[in-house]
């Protein structure tokens, strides 16, 4: 009798073994050409965030926004109170992100697509609201920031030395005592301390990671406008100046 020919046992097994090498090859590459797209496209819109940041200056006689140290852009509420309306910059819950969003084109230049986590998303349910909320804005570079009164963008004379904003799980860099920049404070042995040991490295286990999201790299916008990314670092390699400008 003439059978139908088929494919034996052993032939199937070795096309099964066959596919699975080649997705064991093509998986790794695919999802380091994921991660680079996502870079790019960080740098894209962090970029776009330093326009609308210099167009405000250039309609406010050079100053910045003096902004909230928090990370909502609505008015979440509780239960029967949710509004969702977006608030005022002034509020004190306010993103800083509020104040230049006019300059914008949308709110996405303040979202990097390779975010997992900052600091305010604690509001498990409103996640999407939080996710705009991706860079670190230098406190430094803000009018009334600190003792610093009434700083323009223009005061400082090494634009291209100077950090304006960057991947970070905070919103708001400003320099506290715990350290939320890069660079090593004077009472420390290590930068972003307070996100490597203690509760807040508890409860965000991975901030330093968070900070350094692309491939160990953290995009950096610098006041003369361009982008460049600085490495994970313990804070030896990184002067004060980039942050203080002097």
């Amino acid at each position: 009798m003439n059978g139908k020919k088929a494919f034996t046992l052993i032939e199937l097994l070795v096309v099964i073994a066959t596919i699975a090498l080649l997705l064991g090859i093509l998986l790794p590459s695919l999802g380091r050409a994921r991660d680079q797209g996502k870079y790019v496209v960080c740098q894209a819109h962090i970029k776009g965030l330093g326009l609308a940041i210099t167009m405000y200056a250039d309609d406010n006689d050079g100053y910045t926004y003096n902004p909230r140290n928090d990370g909502r852009w609505q008015d979440l509420g509780f239960g029967s109170n949710y509004t969702g309306k977006w608030l005022k910059a002034t509020d004190p819950l306010a993103y800083w992100g509020i104040a230049y969003a006019p300059y914008a084109k949308n709110r996405k230049v303040f979202h990097c697509t390779a975010t997992q986590r900052v600091d305010d998303w604690w509001h498990v349910e409103d996640q999407e609201i939080y996710k705009y909320c991706s860079y670190g804005l230098n406190g430094y570079a803000c009018n009334d920031f600190g003792e610093r009164e009434h700083v323009r963008l223009c005061d400082f004379k090494r634009p291209a030395e100077f950090i304006l904003a960057q991947d970070h799980i905070e919103q708001l860099l400003d320099d506290n005592a715990g350290g939320d920049m890069f660079y090593i404070p004077e009472d420390q042995s290590i930068n972003l301390a307070q996100w490597r040991f203690g509760s807040l490295s508890q409860e965000y286990p991975y901030a330093v990671e968070e900070c350094f999201r692309h491939f160990g790299k953290s995009n950096t916008l610098w006041l003369d406008g361009h982008v460049s990314p600085i490495k994970e670092t313990t804070g030896e390699d990184i002067p004060a100046a980039w942050y203080k400008g002097h």
